[in-house]
């Protein structure tokens, strides 16, 4: 019998990223598991490649291109500081309104 995973959501992503290459899949489980599938993750690129063990330069690189193809979605900025959460294509959802602000309140 087969066994049901306790992370379904995460078993997903999984299934739709696995044709990206290992960095790309990294970053976007990165995001997964601090953000979720809703969440918006407020740490600059610089925690997260150190966090991931990548040089600086390669994860803006891979973010700027997973932002282009809808993997991850830009929420809002702190100074030059850029946050983003994943995307349409990470979560399988239709984003009825795009969060391109932070809310405020």
């Amino acid at each position: 019998m087969a066994r049901k995973s306790p992370y379904p959501e995460l078993d997903a992503l999984q299934g739709r990223i696995s044709e990206l290459s290992h960095l790309k899949q990294n970053v976007l489980m990165t995001y997964a598991i601090l953000g979720g599938l809703e969440h918006s993750v407020e740490r600059t690129a610089a925690e997260l490649a150190e966090r991931m063990g990548v040089p600086a330069p390669h994860f803006s690189r891979a973010r700027r291109e997973l932002e282009a193809a809808g993997w991850l979605e830009y929420t809002h900025s702190e100074g030059q500081i850029k946050f983003f959460r994943l995307g349409e294509a990470a979560t399988g959802r239709d984003v009825v309104v795009p969060l391109h602000n932070r809310p405020t309140g």
